[in-house]
This record gives structure tokens, C-alpha cells and sequence, in this order.
């Protein structure tokens, strides 16, 4: 019986021996076929739709995925909620907080949400576009 011995390279990224063949390290994650790179790195942006032919390559990767991806939330809408209606939480209901929403409404007779409510409008408002986009969507 013959002996199959495997070729091993060092991985580029963590030096660990891994397969010649390997398309993904299984000591650090890291992918290292460019093909599948690049896709993944098209995935994690969120910004680009992948379409996979039937080899398993790229066969295109085209625009935006507008019509999939939710709503954006707006700060002045989240901020004016919460100054009128977040003593109800609709605030956090409105920015997908579902979970605080019902806390928020579940204890609404104490006016202890509609007092953090205030102070959440105010966040909003005072936050950049960008970090209120990162931290709610």
C-alpha cells in the first residue's frame, strides 16, 4: 500500500502549516483563494450583490441590493419620537428595539421612560449622521 503524503505550505497570514489545496486557513479563518477574498469581502460591505455561476466563481457582481435592504432609520424621526411618544418606548420600537420598547412600555406609569426619553432625543439630535447610521442602521 502507498503512502499519500500531503503537501503543506505555511499560511500567509498566522504561518500555520495548512494543505496546498486549502482555500481557507483552519487555524486563523482567513480565506486564500482571491476568488472567494474578494467575494467575501463584497458580502461584508453589504453594498454590492454577488452572483455565483454554476462553476462556483464570480460570474458578476453588479450594483447596489436596494430593493433587499431595510429602511434606513432616521436620528430626527428617532428623536422626535422619543421626545413625544417615549415614555411608550415608540422610540425604541421605531429604531428595532423591540425588547426595550416593551420595557419602556411596561413601566411607563413610573414617567421614568419619558424622562430618558428626553435625554435619549437629545442624543439623537447631537450625534453625527454617521455614527447614529453605525449604531442603529
Amino acid at each position: 500500500m502507498e503512502a499519500t503524503s500531503t503537501v503543506t505550505i505555511d499560511c500567509p497570514y498566522c504561518s500555520e502549516p495548512i494543505n496546498a489545496k486549502s482555500k481557507k486557513c483552519k487555524h486563523c479563518g482567513e480565506i486564500l483563494d482571491p476568488q472567494m477574498r474578494e467575494i467575501e469581502m463584497l458580502k461584508r460591505q453589504g453594498t454590492s450583490q454577488v452572483f455565483m455561476n454554476a462553476g462556483g466563481g464570480a460570474a458578476a457582481v453588479g450594483g447596489s441590493d436596494a430593493a433587499n435592504a431595510p429602511p434606513l432609520k432616521s436620528r430626527v424621526t428617532a428623536a422626535t419620537l422619543a421626545f413625544l411618544l417615549g415614555g411608550l418606548g415608540f422610540h425604541k420600537f421605531y429604531l428595532g428595539q423591540t425588547g426595550m420598547g416593551l420595557l419602556y412600555l411596561v413601566f411607563c406609569w413610573t414617567f421614568i421612560p419619558a424622562f430618558i426619553g428626553v435625554i435619549e432625543g437629545i442624543i439623537y439630535l447631537t450625534s453625527s449622521d454617521a455614527a447614529f447610521k453605525r449604531k442603529y442602521g
